[in-house]
């Protein structure tokens, strides 16, 4: 008996995880997509990364939005999910807008572009982390 529970609680948290559920693997760092470039080279490249990346959130969040309008359960669960995925989206561009100063900050006296190269790579990687976690989290809810 004692082994059962222990197998259905790994298999449990295999998919509460999302490693049974996600189909494709977290996204390659944007530094290490642009670091074979100059460093002006690497700022334009971190920057269109950057573009990209939000442009990507933007239709992350509305397919999460969707997945969640047409969510096949209560009307008060659907409510409940859509204000708390507003909420986090709002909390997610206050928190990528404070850690990437931080993460910035950590250049301290760095010269060049590389404040802002380490800031650009900061949203680029946090928008494509939360790209990944929007599709994984909403993608695979059952529709009316």
């Amino acid at each position: 008996m004692r082994s059962r529970i222990v197998a259905v609680l790994v298999c449990s948290s295999l998919v509460l995880s999302g490693h049974a559920v996600a189909d494709s693997p977290p996204p390659v760092p944007a530094i290490e997509q642009c670091n074979q470039f100059s460093q002006f080279d690497i700022r334009e490249c971190l920057k269109k990364l950057a573009t990209d990346s939000a442009a990507a959130l933007k239709q992350a969040e509305a397919r999460a939005a969707a997945a969640i309008a047409s969510w096949d359960e209560s009307d008060t669960y659907i409510k409940d999910a859509g204000a708390k995925l507003r909420a986090a989206n709002a909390s997610f561009v206050r928190d990528r807008q404070v850690q990437c100063a931080f993460a910035s900050s950590l250049i301290g006296g760095g010269a060049g572009n590389s404040h802002e190269i380490k800031r650009l790579a900061c949203v680029a990687d946090m928008n494509a982390r939360r790209t990944f976690q929007l599709d994984r989290d909403t993608g695979k809810l059952v529709p009316k």
